[in-house]
């Protein structure tokens, strides 16, 4: 879905509003899913499903036509009540039951293609969603994402009902109608009805797109407000921590309260559009009976003729009453499907070249060669960074916060090109070669390891889903795990909660772990992940690094120096620059940043085992 439309659209995740697609993109985005070019069995079904709905409107218009010749036979006596009317009766019989009949086989058919429409739409949305890049992520709200796709899916689903059940029909059934009128009566009656669904049209259009103002806000604001709501769920324990439920209920009450406003101002509109629209359609009517009426009474139209014009005029206009509604339904469903397509539209930062390969096997040797990059131009994060990490060997990033060391490591990952210089693994350009071969490459330990709420064991085999539990459980004992987990009742299968808040940091961390070692990359990537733990679980959780990555290319993103003090070259960042460079011991000689650092951070741990 991203290539071909890229650029057409951007999505705002703050205020879910963008250069929209208009109904026609919607419709043209949507095609590709109702007339996939490698299923034609689905193909077969929209072609059957189209065949039923031309059949039932036809027999739908006969019925009026019999039930006419019925009434003419009828009323020219007793007398002549032949064999004639009751074959007429026979077929009035036959005619509405098998359009009936037609259309629920009509349903039976349409039934797997909106459901497997539904299926792909979903699927290219999430699939979508996950390939944008880290940038759209950060700005993202989960509970705004899943309400557009929600609405968007339950708007598609509408406007395919709408265009296979009411519009297709009712536009084949016009149609017929016209062609009858004109072939039987007078050129009034077409006139009329022309004329009163002119008016008719003209109003609904006017209405609905005055409405549809109204709509398009209520639903940017609804999606806002079930964000608010889902984000304080999301983040239970600390609105229970400063005991601020009361205010993160007045925040979603406030943003349902601009909701209810803008929902009632479309509800007024979509009132006043009505009465004005049944005015027209009761004009039409009246038109239409009075002069039926007038020539029955003349004898230039039969009874039967006079049936035949009511029947139609019900048949006609009746659903406009329905055709109303629908265009307003229809267009708040392309206001609720427009949203997801601008989700679609939105373009990945970070993609593949045309001409991109995998990256070839290696030893993981890393070159950054005078590499600049900001995520604001603005400000500057690296500037003409260059190292290199021979395959085998250990680095570690150290440096204040803010320096650039994690940045680095979102660049190594590819979540970001470089504005300037170039990244190579084993001297292959990586804006050479796939994004997924890259990541596939790279085992990455988090300094907040989040998890799945799922079973450990599905947590850990994240990291390679084909694993088998030998495997799995062989990681665990890597990480050293596997002892904490056979103490639990239900082993690798006990459920880890949301985001894992179950399991302790450094229960998660060891998770976080075992699934880098079961992904058995070229490189490693730990970032920050002691960070945020006890010196005693910190001390531990080094040792189970140090174990699992031997041999292999290590990058350490440090903030505890403690952790790459075994590392065979440590870079000093500051202010995006590399300012030291070299081993532990070294850098202590020299006296310099990484010594400044190191000393304070001993006074620290000092002043901690004195408390």
């Amino acid at each position: 879905m991203t290539g071909p439309m890229r650029g057409m659209g951007r999505f705002d995740p703050e205020t879910m509003d963008l250069a929209r697609p208009r109904d026609i993109h919607v419709i043209r985005m949507t095609l590709p899913f109702l007339w996939p070019k490698d299923d034609w069995g689905l193909k077969g079904r929209l072609l059957a499903t189209l065949f039923l709905l031309v059949a039932t409107s036809v027999l739908n218009t006969l019925t009026p036509v019999v039930m006419a010749h019925v009434v003419d036979t009828l009323a020219a006596g007793p007398t002549n009540a032949t064999r004639l009317t009751y074959l007429l009766l026979l077929a009035y019989g036959v005619v509405f039951t098998v359009g009936r009949v037609l259309d629920q086989w009509r349903v039976v058919l349409y039934g797997p293609l909106e459901q497997r429409l539904n299926r792909r739409m979903r699927l290219a949305a999430l699939r979508h969603v996950h390939e944008l890049s880290l940038r759209f992520h950060l700005t993202r709200k989960t509970g705004q994402l899943s309400r557009i796709i929600d609405n968007g899916m339950r708007g598609m689903e509408q406007i395919l009902n709408s265009m296979v059940f009411m519009i297709l029909p009712l536009v084949v059934e016009l149609g017929i109608v016209i062609s009858v009128l004109m072939g039987r009566f007078t050129p009034a009656y077409t006139g009329i009805l022309f004329l009163t669904f002119l008016v008719y049209g003209t109003a609904l259009v006017i209405g609905s797109e005055y409405l549809r103002k109204h709509q398009r806000a209520a639903v940017a604001e609804s999606a806002a407000a079930h964000g608010k709501a889902v984000d304080s769920l999301l983040n239970y324990e600390t609105v229970k921590y400063f005991g601020n439920e009361q205010y993160v209920n007045d925040r979603y009450d406030e943003a349902l309260g601009r909701v209810e406003q803008l929902q009632l101002k479309a509800l007024y509109s979509r009132s006043m559009t009505g009465v004005v629209q049944t005015i027209i359609q009761g004009v039409g009517l009246t038109a239409m009976v009075l002069l039926a009426g007038r020539e029955a009474l003349a004898g230039s139209m039969t009874v039967g003729g006079f049936v035949l014009v009511n029947s139609y005029l019900m048949q006609v206009l009746r659903p406009l009453d329905r055709m109303g509604m629908l265009y307003r339904g229809l267009k708040q469903a392309f206001t609720d499907v427009e949203q997801m397509m601008s989700l679609l539209l939105e373009s990945n930062e970070v993609g593949d070249s045309p001409e991109a390969k995998p990256l070839p096997a290696g030893g993981g040797a890393i070159t950054f060669r005078d590499v600049s990059f900001a995520y604001d131009v603005r400000r500057p994060i690296l500037e003409h960074v260059h190292f290199e990490v021979p395959a085998g060997t250990a680095i570690g990033l150290v440096g204040v916060s803010g320096s650039g060391k994690t940045t680095i490591g979102r660049l190594l990952f590819r979540f970001y090109d470089p504005t300037q210089g170039e990244i190579r693994i084993d001297g292959h350009d990586l804006r050479d070669v796939t994004v997924a071969s890259v990541r596939a490459a790279i085992g990455v330990v988090p300094q907040d390891a989040v998890l799945f709420n799922e079973s450990i064991a599905y947590n850990i085999a994240f990291g390679r889903p084909d694993a088998s539990r030998e495997d799995v459980q062989h990681a665990a004992r890597m990480a050293q795990l596997h002892d904490f987990i056979a103490s639990l009742p239900d082993g690798y299968d006990t459920v880890v909660g949301e985001r894992g808040l179950k399991l302790s940091g450094g229960e998660k961390q060891r998770v976080a772990i075992a699934r880098a070692v079961l992904k058995r990359p070229l490189i490693y990537l730990f970032d920050e992940a002691t960070s945020a733990l006890d010196s005693r679980t910190e001390r531990a959780i080094q040792e189970n690094l140090r174990d699992v990555s031997r041999g292999t290319t290590t990058v350490i993103i440090a903030h505890r120096l403690s952790t790459v003090v075994d590392a065979d070259q440590i870079l000093v960042l500051d202010k995006g620059h590399i300012v030291e460079r070299g081993s532990h011991d070294s850098l202590l000689r020299d006296g310099g940043h990484y010594a400044a650092l190191w000393l304070r951070q001993q006074q620290k741990l000092d002043l901690e085992a004195a408390d």
